[in-house]
Formats: structure tokens, C-alpha cells, sequence
């Protein structure tokens, strides 16, 4: 049954096996780099890179080209100097064959139109005939040296500077030449047209228009407005960049936190919990990888779980079926006590009824540690004198040690010591050490039982002389009488220390609650 059993379990085990082979082969999955967090943090690179040498210039030209396109809406006042140029010209040609006074009535009747503008007359003979100034212009005469008057044009341009355009009474090649190498790049635009011809000469003199360039030009807008706002545009692409950078990792942090939460809370079983993938991306085979890791610890605690079922069924099994033929060799065997036997039968009959008790104890502490791993052995806590329950113990135990010929050395004080703990359950744990020193610390022939302060307590001490614990000597018993030990101490919320040398072996048993319950230390 038991080979069945193991067979089983086996087999159980190769199955759940290949089962999470299986899940963990079809959960991977080839990740594509277009879904990586690679690729989006690449994409966030390049345009970290691309952004003043690329896009910094892109703006700028999107910018000259709506500014120029919302300026070319904007017409300047007296229009642009091809617009002057072509209407002077057109007058000129206009004005073929008229009379000085239909010339002048004619350019007054211009000036009404361009009152900013000056204009003036010469005839062929090159004297100067009328002057039409500017509003923004004054006036100045003066006298040549061969007694003509000359008229001198000041300009108020709106840059601030000022402007002269010097108008002789009477004109000569010299005058005429240098008039018309300063009109060529001069403020204000002077334009010259040929009466009757525009630019060919038909011997009716010249009429000359001047017109300053800033009502030429149009009215740009302040240039440090237009320069904050190319800053407020820049700043707010600059501000998107890094938005969507922070947001960016604000998300892989969010999943992360989300992940780390998911491990450190535990379900029914105590194990994590499963999260739900959302990407397929290296975060999301992460948590992929985190889901397999819970199932199999899932797995494997239901396998514990029928394996602990399986050996406590089994303990219980074979405690119940052992105890029987027991009962029938312990009745044999007091019946062979009324039979006339020799010394050796007599001497080897003691020693049957020894091992049985040893048998017999070795079942009930499979039954205790059954019964304790299960959680099913109760617990009287009460609040009893621990040196009491000592002393009547180690009296029980007093003919044996005398039989195996112990040295006894109990010290206890006369106070009692209260703890918090179950009278059966400390008896046992009594016995057991007990127990244990006389199956392996049997060569020191000593035991001693006293009280000694430790982490502020008192607490009782079992010492022995034997060779110590040693982890690879064959030594005999099965070692359940101390892991029964273990679990009763922890049971009643006790603490237990051992200290092994080759002279001996001490263990030490206190509360674990210092000196603020019950425990009464000597004094």
C-alpha cells in the first residue's frame, strides 16, 4: 500500500511537471520591437536629439512664412516704390505737351493725394519752376554765389534722423550728376521722370517726386513681441516634449508599482496573487513571467498539501495498526513472567519488555507529532509554577537515572516561577529531554537540572556530559522526541536555546517574555 501510495504520488508530481513545462513553453511569446519600451524610449531619443537642430528651424520657417503671408495683406501707405515708380512715370508720359500751369495743376491735384510726399518741377532749361513740399518737411532757403536762391528740403524721418535734399535754383551738368548718384540709395525715395517721355528726355524738362521710405514699407509689428512669441511657441513644444516624457515613465512606474503591490499581497494560500497583463511589452512578459512563477508556487503548495495529508494518513495508519500485535506480544510476554525461566531467559525477557517500551513510546510520539503538525492537539494554557512541575518530573525520572547509574545534580529554587503554559504539554517536553539524555549523552553519566538568568529571565537549564551534538554520528532514535519538543514550545509561545560542546550539551527553556509577566526570577 505504501509503495502504491509513493507510486502515486510520483506520478501525480511528473504530471503537474510536464502541465507547467507545457504552460511556461506556450506563455512565451516573441516580443515585437515595435511594442517594446525600447522602441517608445528610442522614439523619445530621437526626438530629445532632433529637436534644436530639426524642429527649432521647421518652427522658424513656419513662422517667417504665416508672418510674411499675414503682412502681404498689409498694404503700405503710399503702396511700394515700383507702385511709386510706375505712377510717377505715367504722369510724366501723361503730361506730354502741357502747359507749365497745367503741369503744376496736375501735381498739386497728386499732392492732395500724397501730402507726405514732395514734389517738384525743372524745365528743360534747367531752371526750377515750383516746389510742392511734405507736411513733415521744412523749408529752407539760401543764396548761391552768383545770387540765386536755392531751396533746401529738411526731413523729419520717423527713425528719428534727418534728411536734406538740396534743390538748386538753377541746374547744371554738376549739380544734376551728383543729384542723381545720392537719389540712387538715399531716404527719402526720390523718383525722376522725363516730361512727356518717363525715363526718354523730349526736351520738356523733369519732374521729381520724394516719398520716405517708411510709407513705402509696411508696418511690421514690434520685434520684441515677435520674438516672445517664437519663445511661447518654442517653450510650449519644449513643455510637450517633456510632458510626454514624464508621463512616459510615469506609466512604466505605475505598472511597476502595480507589480510590486501584486507581490506583496497575498491571497487565501498566502502566495501572490495574479495580475492582469495589459501589453505585450518587456513589463508586460515581466508580469507573465510573475503569474507563472505564482502558479507554480500554487502547484506546489497543493502538492505539499497532499503529501502532508498523505503522511499524516499514514502515521495515523500505521500507529493504529502497530498498536495491535503490540497489546498480543506484551500479554505473551507477561504470561512468559509466571513460566519457570533460566537466568538467560529470565535477562533476555527484560530486555524485550525494554525494547517494547521504547516501541511503544516511539508510536506515541508519532501520534503527537501527528496530531501536533495537524493542529489538533489542545492546549490547556493556565498559569502554573514551573519548578513544580520540574521537580515532580525529574522524581519520576530519579530510579531510572539511578539505574543507569547518573551522577544527579538538581538545583531549583524554593520561589516559584509562573509561566503562561499547559501542565501535559511541559511534562512532556520534560520527558522527552530526559529522555534524550540517556539515549545519547549515556557515556557522561551526569545530569543536572537548575535555573540560570538569561536575556533578562529566568530559565530552566538540562545539562549533560555526553560528547555533544554531532551531526554525522550514528546515534539512535529517530529524532521525533525533539522535533515534539519544538513544536509544543512553539505552541505555547516559549523559547528553547541549545548550546553543544564536547563536554555537554545545555538547553535552556524560558517564557520569552522578559520580566513583565509572571515569571518570578530568584533573587
Amino acid at each position: 500500500m505504501i509503495r502504491w501510495f509513493k507510486e502515486r504520488k510520483i506520478m501525480k508530481g511528473e504530471r503537474k511537471g510536464e502541465r507547467s513545462m507545457e504552460q511556461k513553453q506556450s506563455g512565451r511569446r516573441k516580443l515585437r520591437f515595435g511594442r517594446s519600451l525600447m522602441s517608445r524610449y528610442i522614439i523619445l531619443i530621437l526626438a530629445a536629439v532632433l529637436f534644436v537642430p530639426v524642429i527649432l528651424p521647421i518652427m522658424s520657417i513656419i513662422y517667417v512664412v504665416v508672418v510674411n503671408n499675414t503682412n502681404m495683406n498689409q498694404a503700405a501707405p503710399y503702396g511700394d516704390v515700383t507702385q511709386i515708380s510706375n505712377l510717377w512715370s505715367l504722369e510724366a508720359e501723361n503730361l506730354d505737351g502741357a502747359s507749365d500751369e497745367e503741369i503744376k495743376a496736375q501735381l498739386e491735384q497728386l499732392h492732395g493725394s500724397y501730402p507726405k510726399a514732395s514734389m517738384y518741377r525743372v524745365k528743360a532749361s534747367g531752371e526750377t519752376l515750383f516746389i510742392l513740399g511734405s507736411e513733415d518737411v521744412t523749408l529752407l532757403k539760401s543764396t548761391s554765389p552768383d545770387g540765386r536762391t536755392d531751396t533746401t528740403l529738411r526731413w523729419s524721418l520717423d527713425s528719428g534722423q534727418t534728411a536734406e535734399t538740396r534743390i538748386p535754383a538753377e541746374w547744371n551738368a554738376n549739380n544734376t550728376v551728383q543729384f542723381m548718384k545720392e537719389a540712387s540709395f538715399r531716404d527719402p525715395l526720390t523718383v525722376v521722370s522725363y516730361i512727356g517721355g518717363g525715363e526718354k528726355d523730349r526736351g520738356q524738362g523733369f519732374m521729381i517726386i520724394e516719398v520716405p521710405r517708411s510709407l513705402l514699407q509696411m508696418n511690421h509689428s514690434n520685434g520684441l513681441l515677435e520674438l516672445l512669441y517664437l519663445g511661447i511657441v518654442m517653450t510650449i513644444i519644449f513643455l510637450s516634449f517633456i510632458m510626454m516624457s514624464i508621463l512616459f515613465f510615469a506609466r512604466i512606474r505605475k505598472r511597476l508599482i502595480r507589480l510590486q503591490t501584486a507581490m506583496m499581497t497575498t491571497g487565501k494560500e498566502g502566495l501572490p496573487l495574479p495580475v492582469d497583463i495589459r501589453q505585450s511589452d518587456e513589463i508586460g512578459q515581466l508580469e507573465e513571467a510573475f503569474n507563472q512563477m505564482v502558479h507554480q508556487l500554487s502547484d506546489s503548495r497543493h502538492r505539499e498539501r497532499e503529501e502532508e495529508q498523505l503522511r499524516k494518513r499514514l502515521i495515523a495508519g500505521l500507529s493504529h495498526d502497530l498498536r495491535t500485535p503490540l497489546t498480543v506480544i506484551r500479554g505473551h510476554m507477561h504470561a512468559l513472567h509466571k513460566e519457570e525461566l533460566s537466568e538467560q531467559g529470565d535477562r533476555s525477557l527484560h530486555r524485550m519488555e525494554a525494547k517494547m517500551e521504547d516501541l511503544g513510546g516511539l508510536i506515541d510520539n508519532m501520534l503527537s507529532y501527528n496530531l501536533l503538525t495537524s493542529g489538533k492537539y489542545t492546549l490547556k494554557l493556565e498559569e502554573k509554577d514551573i519548578l513544580r512541575i520540574v521537580r515532580e518530573t525529574a522524581a519520576a525520572w530519579y530510579p531510572v537515572w539511578e539505574k543507569e547509574q547518573f551522577e544527579i545534580d538538581i538545583d531549583l529554587p524554593e520561589e516559584p516561577l509562573i509561566w503562561h503554559m499547559d501542565e501535559q504539554g511541559m511534562r512532556r517536553i520534560l520527558d522527552n529531554l530526559f529522555q534524550n539524555v540517556i539515549r545519547h549523552a549515556d557515556s557522561g553519566k551526569y545530569i543536572g537540572i537548575s535555573t540560570q538568568e538569561i536575556q533578562g529571565e529566568t530559565a530552566i537549564v538540562i545539562q549533560d556530559r555526553g560528547p555533544g551534538m554531532q551531526p554525522n554520528a550514528d546515534t539512535k532514535g529517530t529524532g521525533l522526541g525533539l522535533s515534539i519538543v519544538d513544536l509544543l514550545i512553539r505552541e505555547m509561545g516559549l523559547r528553547k536555546r541549545v548550546d553543544s560542546s564536547d563536554t555537554g550539551v545545555q538547553t535552556y527553556i524560558y517564557s520569552g517574555k522578559g520580566k513583565q509577566g509572571n515569571n518570578k526570577p530568584l533573587k
